[in-house]
């Protein structure tokens, strides 16, 4: 079965869940999804309110009909990371071309 959402949908929190119950009636953003085996859909929700992402099923949420861009949430810069094979720990470097 497809999702129910896509990405950068606007969505509203309808939840009656106690663990929701501080985002209930908000609205946000999808950010990611994830299907479990058994089909079901969870998202991670960007709430426009309190500025916090979310995990929410599908159950949870309901569309308001309009979508986002990718752009409005990335910009397209990145970061360059050297991770130390003996730590596994990673540290932000200097972009070097020449490398």
């Amino acid at each position: 079965m497809p999702a129910k959402f896509q990405f950068y949908e606007v969505v509203k929190v309808v939840s009656a869940k106690p663990e929701l119950s501080e985002i209930s009636g908000l609205t946000g953003v999808i950010m990611g999804m994830s299907e479990n085996e058994d089909g079901h859909f969870g998202y991670a929700v960007s709430i426009f309110d309190v500025d916090e992402g979310w995990c929410a099923m599908e159950e949870d949420l309901i569309s308001m009909g309009t979508y986002m861009r990718r752009e409005d949430f990335y910009d397209g810069s990145s970061v360059r990371v050297r991770v130390d094979p003996e730590t596994g720990e990673g540290h932000i470097v200097e972009w070097n071309l020449k490398e």
